[in-house]
């Protein structure tokens, strides 16, 4: 059986015994190794890392001229795959399947935030092809978007793509080497590749003696936290560190590029090595239940049937905690929202008072010239303000609601797990707690028909050459009113769409527990009659991981 026969069979293997027992929580991870195990003659090299944190510069210095936009904020959401073609050429693919090829220069147009605020034009990926990637054929570099935020859980963003990652550099600056966040992040990085590197950026800024003294402390805090040993690459872009870039270029081509069929199998066993190991956890709990008495089946059966029962108050929990957040949001969004107001109103006054002496004609032509300014009016005052202060509100407001749900999680799970250990003496870590924050949806900023009065109906028996000055009067009595009926529209739009990601976060937790206490559940209660099967998996599972280690 050929190597690639083999590692399908051994997916196809785990598949099978995590359906059979129900394991739930590791169906993401072994769908993310099927599709790695298909790309077959590239292997995905992932530029993972904060903000500004040099990943786009890095793939630009590969590529050998400005391609890839540089500054790309955070909240932008868009994975870009760089790749060797026959010719250059740069498609877009949508959120709805479709695709589109455009020039490179309009490639900030889909990737940068300033062109793209917040993904509006709902881009799923963007590919790249350059015949100058020629060297790296067997490579197919990956740009993901800034860590650091919220919403970095969304679709087709940084984490959620890991599972497909192949080899990995973690950027970090000079300026700001290795944080904690950044160690979370390669211990992350472990469950999915053993090829990690780290690539140390911007080292322009600071002398030859001070780089080393930096590498020196990165390889001995990743040694100190993740008891291992990473290559740490220093890179710049600047002219005089030629030789720095070379070391890169010369360790993608003869480890990755030229290596690929090697180097896909090593890192293909690694994942299932991973996936292997959690699966183990879950099959060794059900062993010892099947090994244990009735009596500390029992109890532990009851502690479950607790948790189930504590279900209803943790989902209370969750709902006062959501219906707080929501209230809080209310107030919050219509205070910074309404403490535009004034402003608005400080500018829109002169700008009315000026543009309604060029009205002419009779009092309809006047409304619906003073319906079109306002609207107009309004939409550019509103339009950036929401921009600006909407995602900002969802953010920390969402970073709240993510920590008060995994302290509830956390709190299950520590409770879940002095349980298991106290009737079957293992400890049993469970499934991790991965929410997936969506980003809430922009609102359109909307401004009604709400200038009509009953007098206006009455426009063909009004005089405008008498009228004219009372009727300017009018609109501009109105525009205060108009200009708070609008802010306070849109503080409820986003009060609504955050509201809806703070819900769908809400039910990802309730739904994590109950996943976790069915697994559990359903292990206990099958262990006595499916020792046999429980150890037939293991020797599997054992078996697996004996062959991928020789």
């Amino acid at each position: 059986m050929t190597p690639e026969r083999k590692n399908i069979n051994y997916l196809s293997q785990i598949e099978h015994i995590c359906a059979d027992f129900c394991i739930e929580s590791l169906k993401p991870s072994l769908a993310g190794m099927s599709e790695f195990a298909q790309e077959g003659d590239k292997i995905n090299v992932a530029l993972v890392g904060r903000f500004k944190s040099g990943k786009s510069s890095f793939i630009n210095s590969m590529i050998g001229r400005d391609i890839m936009p540089v500054g790309v904020l955070p909240l932008t959401a868009v994975i870009t795959r760089v790749r060797y073609g026959e010719k250059d050429k740069a498609e877009v693919l949508f959120l709805n399947g479709q695709a589109k090829g455009i020039a490179f220069n309009e490639l900030s147009e889909f990737i940068a935030e300033e062109k793209n605020p917040k993904n509006v034009k709902k881009v799923a990926r963007v590919d790249v092809e350059l015949t100058s990637l020629q060297d790296y054929s067997g490579i197919q570099f990956v740009d993901t978007p800034g860590l650091g935020s919220i919403f970095q859980h969304n679709t087709l963003t940084s984490k959620e793509w890991l599972p497909r990652i192949g080899a990995a550099f973690l950027t970090v600056s000079i300026d700001h080497p290795l944080s904690e966040n950044d160690i979370f992040f390669l211990k992350e990085l472990g469950n999915y590749t053993s090829e990690i590197n780290i690539l140390l950026a911007k080292v322009d800024l600071v002398s030859p003696a001070e780089v080393c003294q930096v590498v020196d402390f990165i390889q001995r805090q990743v040694k100190d936290q993740l008891k291992k040993e990473l290559r740490v690459f220093p890179f710049s872009n600047k002219p005089g560190y030629e030789m720095m870039r070379q070391a890169v270029s010369t360790y993608l081509q003869q480890s990755i590029a030229t290596q690929v069929e090697h180097k896909s199998k090593e890192i293909l066993n690694h994942k299932i090595h991973q996936v292997v190991s959690k699966c183990l956890e879950y099959l060794s709990l059900g062993l010892s239940a099947a090994n244990s008495t009735q009596e500390s089946r029992r109890e532990l059966f009851q502690e479950l049937q607790k948790e189930r029962e504590a279900l209803l108050n943790i989902q209370n929990e969750i709902r006062l905690v959501s219906r707080d957040l929501k209230d809080r949001l209310w107030e919050d969004s219509l205070k910074i929202f309404g403490g535009q107001q004034n402003f608005f109103l400080s500018e829109l006054q002169p700008e009315l008072e000026n543009v309604s002496r060029t009205w002419e004609g009779s009092l309809e032509k006047t409304c619906n010239a003073f319906r079109k300014w306002s609207e107009q009016a309004l939409l550019r005052k509103l339009t950036p303000v929401s921009e600006k202060h909407g995602f900002k509100l969802a953010e920390g407001y969402l970073k709240i609601a993510l920590s008060s749900y995994e302290r509830v999680a956390r709190g299950f799970q520590d409770r879940l797990a002095q349980e298991i250990e106290k009737a079957l003496h293992i400890q049993f870590p469970g499934a991790q707690f991965d929410v997936k924050v969506k980003t809430p949806q922009r609102p359109d900023v909307m401004v009604g028909s709400v200038f009509m009065t009953h007098w206006e109906l009455l426009w063909f028996l009004i005089p405008m050459r008498v009228f004219r000055p009372l009727v300017n009067k009018h609109f501009r009595s109105r525009l205060p009113e108009d200009v708070k009926v609008s802010v306070s529209r849109l503080a409820s739009q986003w009060t609504e769409s955050i509201s809806k990601s703070i819900e769908d976060v809400a039910q990802q937790t309730k739904m994590f527990i109950q996943q976790e206490i069915d697994t559990v559940e359903n292990l206990l209660n099958k262990a006595p009659d499916q020792r046999k099967q429980i150890e037939g998996a293991i020797a599997q599972l054992d078996a697996i991981k004996k062959e991928i280690l020789s």
